[in-house]
């Protein structure tokens, strides 16, 4: 019987780390959009910041190319994960489902409290998911895929069954309340969220984050979150199962094919304009959420043909070479992308929120993340795994992960 243990670094499929690099690389600038306060910012107030007309377009540049994308390819990479810590143990899956539990249950923890400083935390949701993504251990490779597609699109169809029981009119989204800002919320003005984030006390950013914290969870009902996202993992589950990432080379075919279905579905979501939290469904706003979908899903899967495509050339393999050290140490990495925002845009800090351009603010995101690699360099000259990565690790193994290379000097 084999003895359960972390993977070594040396077995480690690389290019599975560069992907997870590549996606904490998009990742941050998601976030930051939230951390900096630019989304809150009140549309009838467009003098907070100059150029705002400038930094709208920006804004959606962002929207289009990168807002659920990169979550969904991290979402994927999770499922990717689970198959193969699964394939490796399964002929001892009783003590595997029982060390990948605890695994789970620590990420939980660590998912919450991150949660209680980033209401957009997203290690919480995966946890909950990943037990119930467990149940599909068995599933054969065909049936992952028809499970991953049913799961993905189940929101819509349910929102398509709403409106054919109850026959609800297009214009019953006319009450719906014009936005006040690109986040907002039904009990609190963009105004006021900003005002707290930027003169608010410790304690009272501390309950704003949890106020954001509670309707972020109520939102994941209507968009259906829970269900796409188990749909997520199912799909990196397959794409496992069939050697997607250490086998042949991919076609041009579905290179292309990826990126023309995920920008027509992301344009055309973004041209329709809706909200995926709305409810009840109105036959509009339903298409627009199954665009939006199946464009934020294609556009990942052809974020990962290009990063294929590009390892493949010495210069590419070259460059994407220093986002590897980064995908290693990616639960470190995006625990830090969350706490260094916080200290430059919070008011515990240097006080930034609501008050940067657009574009300062993604200048900022790439002075992070450049000085992540560095970091991520540098620390794994000397260590083998990041420090949360050591102590996740060392908890789920309930032993002592050794974290330095053997042949290292103390």
């Amino acid at each position: 019987m084999k003895t359960l243990q972390p993977t070594d670094p040396a077995n480690r499929i690389e290019i599975l780390d560069v992907l997870r690099g590549f996606a904490l690389l998009g990742i941050i600038f998601n976030n930051i959009l939230y951390l900096s306060g630019y989304s809150f910012i009140p549309f009838d107030e467009p003098g907070r910041l100059p150029n705002f007309q400038l930094n709208e377009k920006l804004y959606e540049f962002l929207d289009i190319i990168i807002t659920g994308k990169f979550y969904t390819l991290f979402s994927l990479l999770f499922g990717v994960g689970f198959y193969l810590q699964f394939s490796k143990y399964r002929q001892e899956s009783k003590h595997f489902l029982k060390t990948y539990s605890r695994r789970l249950f620590i990420l939980l923890a660590i998912g919450f409290i991150h949660s209680l400083i980033w209401f957009g935390d997203i290690l919480f949701l995966y946890a909950i998911i990943g037990f119930i993504l467990i149940l599909f251990r068995n599933v054969k490779s065909k049936n992952l895929l028809r499970w991953a597609v049913f799961f993905i699109f189940l929101p819509v169809l349910m929102d398509v069954i709403v409106l054919l029981l109850f026959r609800i009119p297009e214009t019953m989204g006319a009450v719906q309340q014009a936005p006040l800002a690109h986040s907002s919320f039904p009990d609190m003005t963009p105004a006021a969220v900003m005002d707290t984030f930027q003169n608010g006390t410790i304690s009272q950013l501390f309950f704003l984050n949890i106020h954001h914290l509670i309707w972020k969870w109520m939102s994941y009902i209507p968009q259906g979150r829970f269900i796409i996202t188990l749909g997520i993992f199912l799909l990196g589950a397959y794409l496992s199962s069939i050697q997607f990432f250490t086998g042949k080379t991919k076609t041009t075919c579905l290179w292309i094919s990826t990126l023309i279905i995920g920008l027509l579905a992301t344009v055309s979501a973004h041209i329709m304009g809706g909200n995926i939290y709305q409810f009840p469904p109105t036959p509009s706003n339903t298409l627009y959420k199954a665009l939006l979908v199946m464009g934020q899903t294609t556009l990942s899967l052809f974020y990962i043909v290009t990063v294929f495509k590009i390892v493949q050339t010495a210069l590419g393999r070259r460059v994407l070479e220093f986002l590897k050290p980064v995908g290693r140490m990616a639960l470190t990495n995006y625990i830090f992308q969350t706490i260094v925002l916080i200290v430059i845009f919070y008011n515990v800090g240097f006080d930034l929120f609501g008050r940067t351009d657009l574009f300062v603010t993604v200048g900022l995101a790439i002075l992070v993340l450049a000085s992540q690699i560095v970091m991520s360099h540098i620390w794994l000259q000397h260590y083998r795994f990041g420090p949360l990565e050591w102590l996740w690790r060392s908890l789920t193994y309930k032993r002592r992960i050794n974290i330095r290379y053997e042949n290292l000097p103390r």
